[in-house]
């Protein structure tokens, strides 16, 4: 039994009870000051705990569309308006704006990917008759509307675009079901996606990929600076006088020596001096390197010297001085250049 039917039958027993109450009077004769009184006081009781089955009070945002005997007959509100139960009903209907939760449910993209979508609606009545008289539940339907319009918006989409055009399907959304709800005496206001999952394995594969291209630009700004000190040794070098490499070079030969390792690269101009021994006195080329190399040591370990070791070591085997090559030349510049590039960093 609805609120209408209930105050009905309210009205309907107190017109019986009213009925009685006369009948009775009049059957036993007790139409004295006092009885009246008394029926007069139990029907006012009556009427005032039932004023609000004859009485309606609708605030400013509500509205009631009334029936008169079934039949639409106006909407009421706000304020207050009487009613008579025996002959009306209404229905109230609230005006302000409405959040209502779409439940989640799964689409297929365009590309076959099943999205699991959350989303909300807010919704207003703008015609209460309309909204009682077109739908019968405006509420659950206009939900039911936006969820198959989420179907056919996202069916049409593949899943990278649904992802990265969240606010152009909302505005698709509203879009969509605008002719609907309109006829139903209600506007969706705003529809707003508050989540989407995608499967496992999409995660996973959109997170690797995420992570390649932050690897690729990372790649991309080290090879940058790196080009900029490769540069700038490069200006550097170009800039050293074929004496000023002879002069450093025979320097870190001196160091070389000088160190406490038992076991030395040997030097190109070492090796050349080595060469020409062994070919100038017919020795070993492998007994020259040893000669050559002690002598460079114990030089090296002597103290001040006037002259470089390599040039006492030449005057002391009667051998020219040794220049170095243009190939010699360009391992000592690429050398130097590496020792510059560690420096800067």
């Amino acid at each position: 039994m609805d609120e209408s039917q209930k105050q009905a039958s309210l009205f309907i027993t107190l017109i019986v009870f009213i009925v009685l109450g006369i009948a009775v009077l009049t059957y036993f004769n007790i139409w004295n000051t006092a009885a009246v009184a008394l029926f007069v006081i139990v029907v006012l009781a009556l009427v005032f705990f039932n004023s609000p089955k004859f009485f309606l009070s609708l605030q400013d945002y509500e509205r009631a569309v009334v029936f008169f005997r079934g039949k639409f007959e106006k909407v009421a509100g706000p304020g207050w308006m009487y009613l008579n139960p025996l002959f009306e009903s209404y229905v109230k209907v609230d005006l302000r704006s409405k959040p209502i939760d779409v439940a989640a449910q799964e689409v297929v993209s365009k590309d076959n990917v099943r999205l699991k979508i959350d989303a909300i609606l807010y919704l207003k009545v703008i015609d209460p008759q309309k909204a009682v008289l077109n739908v019968e539940n405006y509420e659950k339907s206009a939900t039911s509307n936006i969820q198959a319009a989420l179907r056919s918006v996202i069916g049409q989409m593949e899943a990278s675009e649904v992802i990265s055009n969240i606010n152009k399907i909302n505005s698709m959304l509203r879009e969509n079901t605008k002719d609907v709800t309109e006829s139903w005496g209600i506007i969706i206001e705003n529809v707003e996606i508050q989540a989407i999952t995608l499967p496992e394995g999409i995660q996973k594969a959109m997170h690797a990929l995420k992570e390649a291209q932050q690897k690729k630009l990372a790649a991309k700004e080290i090879a940058e600076g790196v080009k900029i000190r490769l540069d700038a040794v490069q200006e550097a070098a170009s800039k050293f006088s074929d004496s000023t490499l002879q002069y450093m070079y025979l320097q870190s030969l001196q160091k070389i020596a000088e160190g406490k390792s038992s076991k030395i690269i040997f030097p190109m101009e070492l090796s050349r001096l080595a060469a020409s021994v062994s070919d100038k006195f017919g020795t070993n080329y492998a007994k020259a390197q040893e000669e050559v190399a002690e002598k460079y040591k114990e030089k090296a370990a002597s103290g001040e010297k006037k002259k470089s070791i390599i040039e006492e070591l030449q005057e002391e085997y009667g051998i020219e001085d040794l220049k170095l090559t243009d190939d010699e030349k360009a391992l000592v510049k690429a050398a130097l250049g590496a020792r510059l590039g560690k420096k800067k960093k």
